[in-house]
């Protein structure tokens, strides 16, 4: 059975759907991730009117780097908006862990030369604030990291590397890089830290030779599957809207790279998700 550790089912309104084709696709297990306050909230409530024994799902809570001004607008600073995701698993039944990470959070840079605005030092500086206050939430929950990374892995490394050195608390930090973009250098470097990297559709797409190479090299004890519904959507499906049930075309072409059974592959990946989430 194969896991999708990333989706954003509150994106869509086929959830039926979506679920009903995730489970003719083997998947059994679905993390539905926030990237607001009011995104992680529906998560949460998503994780417990989905849920079927066939197949489970849970939420995370977070905010990501580009909805955190929205937030802070609306509740009125970064602390306020951590008191508002800690409300949230306040509210989920004690006897029903649904909430099993924090994130995605971490950075989101545009530099010269990208489609957006190039980031600038006020809002790398803010993006930092709100990525820390995240880290400290889910040392104080002992719940894993979401790390989404856009083109800061030097400022994303050091802020794990200072958090992980900190305390002895905060050397059990844990998490994952969702989505991988980086190199080789950069992949070492992620499991010298004792995080995973999750594979997302980008794996397939012709031009990622660099993700492809990492996939390929990188132990398998460390690897996480993910759709990032509904975008990212893997080759051949390009061009249409990505969903759960597409995390085995990922899986497939994983395992062509790394020539090994695909059924091996969902094996381990969903072994890895029960080492890091507990689910």
């Amino acid at each position: 059975m194969l896991v999708d550790t990333h989706a954003h089912l509150n994106f869509t309104e086929d959830k039926e759907g979506w679920c009903r084709r995730a489970k003719e696709a083997e998947v059994n297990k679905i993390i539905c991730v926030g990237t607001s306050v009011e995104a992680s909230r529906k998560c949460v409530e998503i994780s417990e009117n989905y849920s079927s024994n066939d197949l489970q799902i849970y939420a995370t809570v977070g905010i990501h780097a580009q909805d955190g001004k929205s937030d802070v607008d609306k509740f009125g600073s970064v602390d306020k908006c951590i008191v508002e995701l800690r409300q949230i698993l306040d509210q989920v039944e004690n006897d029903n862990r649904r909430v099993v990470g924090v994130g995605e959070c971490g950075y989101d840079i545009y530099l010269e030369g990208d489609t957006k605005q190039v980031t600038s030092a006020t809002e790398r500086k803010f993006q930092k604030e709100l990525f820390v206050a995240q880290i400290r939430l889910a040392e104080e929950l002992e719940l894993p990291l979401l790390i989404h990374c856009r083109n800061a892995w030097k400022e994303t490394f050091r802020l794990l590397e200072r958090f992980q050195g900190s305390t002895s608390k905060s050397r059990t930090l844990k998490g994952l890089f969702h989505s991988w973009t980086g190199d080789w250098e950069a992949a070492k470097r992620v499991l010298e830290m004792g995080f995973y990297i999750s594979f997302s559709g980008i794996v397939t797409f012709k031009n990622a030779s660099r993700v492809q190479e990492v996939a390929k090299k990188m132990p398998s004890d460390g690897m996480l599957l993910e759709t990032d519904s509904p975008f990212l959507t893997p080759h051949p499906l390009r061009g249409s809207k990505n969903e759960p049930k597409n995390v085995k075309i990922t899986a497939s072409f994983i395992a062509q790279l790394r020539n090994v059974p695909v059924d091996q592959l969902a094996s381990v990946t969903s072994k890895n998700v029960g080492r890091l989430f507990g689910i």
